[in-house]
Parts: structure tokens; sequence; C-alpha cells
């Protein structure tokens, strides 16, 4: 995973037309480019990520995991399990910790490939507009966009045909059905923080008085897409050549190394996603 790093001074700061402001202090970031010269870059990457991309996140992974004093101090104490400081370990060193409400924190035209995955749903119909310009703004010319979202079509598909299996009495008809209404609606409504109530005692009490809830901490989804509505949505922004892909192909060169939507043997590490690709 080692790539070559160069170092590249982003724009100054400024309120963009998009709304979103970026602030000074990301003049300190570097970019880092594979060694054919590519500079990519992952949004909301949370754990999952290529070592020599560009990854950005939010999440308390990105936080802890520049923070290498604390993180062991956590640990002694039994506040991050074995289980989370595995998971840690997966997470890019030099991972940039930044809040994508405020826009993306690199110049214009930076980018070869930006990729974000199961993030876009988590905003609200307006702000995905904003930040999807802001994608456009820090692609090169020719540069590709990948959007990995929940595909809307998928789960209403298997929503309707547990319908059709218990009209047949179909007899695992109703576990189904279950399923099926639990992922299309449970992260739009649910109160609680998923890796929260794993925890327990003392460490589930804390956690939750610092993350709160979940529309809190950013896991409730705000909307949805299928295939045709995020292919407007890109149009709309200005992205052309919108081309719909799976989890291991790409028309990004390189695709089947990188690892970010299939699992190490090759199967889709979230079999449940629609897969967009737009050229800027």
């Amino acid at each position: 995973m080692q790539s070559q790093v160069a170092s590249e001074r982003p724009a100054d700061a400024s309120v963009l037309a998009s709304g979103f402001k970026v602030e000074a202090c990301h003049s300190r970031f570097s970019i880092k480019r594979l060694s054919d010269g590519r500079a990519m870059l992952n949004l909301a990457c949370g754990t999952r990520m290529h070592w020599g991309w560009n990854n950005l996140d939010f999440s308390p992974y990105a936080r802890l995991r520049r923070r290498p004093l604390l993180t062991t101090v956590l640990r002694r104490i039994r506040f991050v399990s074995e289980e989370r400081y595995r998971r840690l370990q997966s997470v890019d060193p030099q991972v940039i910790q930044w809040n994508l409400r405020k826009g993306i924190p690199f110049a214009d035209c930076t980018f070869d490939v930006l990729y974000h995955s199961h993030f876009l749903e988590h905003l609200e119909r307006s702000a995905a507009v904003k930040f999807l310009r802001e994608c456009q703004r820090v692609l090169k010319p020719g540069g590709t966009l990948r959007v990995v979202v929940p595909d809307l079509e998928l789960l209403a598909s298997a929503y309707l045909e547990s319908i059709r299996q218990l009209d047949y009495g179909h007899p695992t008809a109703e576990m189904a059905h279950e399923r099926a209404i639990y992922e299309l609606f449970d992260q739009m409504v649910r109160a609680e923080v998923t890796g929260t109530t794993e925890q327990k005692g003392w460490v589930a009490r804390v956690e939750g008085l610092i993350r709160r809830n979940a529309a809190n901490a950013g896991e409730l989804h705000r909307w949805m897409y299928d295939r045709y509505s995020l292919g407007r949505l890109l149009e709309s922004i200005g992205f052309r050549n919108i081309r719909q892909q799976v989890a291991s192909r790409s028309e990004i060169s390189g695709w089947e190394s990188f690892h970010v939507d299939t699992n190490e043997d090759g199967n889709p590490y979230k079999p449940e996603s629609l897969y967009l690709e737009a050229t800027k």
C-alpha cells in the first residue's frame, strides 16, 4: 500500500458557490499519489480504504487514528475494545479528519478519481447537491466520480418479492418480509447509535453521552436513490457519461486491486448497493 507522496498547496479559504465553506486550516494537507501519478480521493471512508489514496473521514476512527497516544490510553482502560482497536489499525495513518459539510478541502481540478460509498444518502437533498458540486470542483477535467449508495430499486424489489412469497404461503416469507421492511426503514428512524448498542456497562453510558443518538452521529438516511434518480442528479450537476457498474468492475484503471467495494475474495462488500460512475 505504499505510494509516492507529493505536497501540493490547496486553494485559499473561500466561500464556494456551492455554499460550503472551506477553512484555511486545510493548507496543511498533502496530496498522495499512486506510483503512476494519479491522485485518488476517498470521502467519508470509514474503515474501507486503500492507503495509497487520499482518505478523508470525520468518524471516531479518523479522530483516534490521528491520536495514537490517546488511543493507547483508551485501550488500556478498555474504553476501546480489542475488536475496535483491530479495526482502527486498518485505517490509513494519514487519514484526514474533516467534516464534509465544510466542503472538500482541496483546490479545483486536483484529483483523477473521487469516490464515496454509503455517504450521499445521509445528506439532505439540498446538501447532496452542494456536496456533488464540490466533488465536481475538485475533479480534473475527464476525471471519474464513483458513487455508491444503497439501491432503492433492489430494496423495494426485495420487499415486493416478500409480499408475493407471503401470498403463496412460502414457509420463510414472513422472515424475509420483516427483513425487507427493516432494510428499507431502519436507518431512517433508528434512535440508538449502532456501535454504542454493542457496548456494555460504563463504556456504553459514556459513549452514549458523547455520541448521543443516531441523528447526532450522522447515521440516519435522509434520502434514497435508484439508478434513474441518482443519474438525473449527477447529470444536473454537469457530469456526463453516467454509467452503472458492479462492485468488481470500473473504468478506473487497477480497480480490482483497491478492494474498496469488494472483499479480498472478490465478493461485494455491500451487495445491496448501487454503483454509478460519471465523468467530469
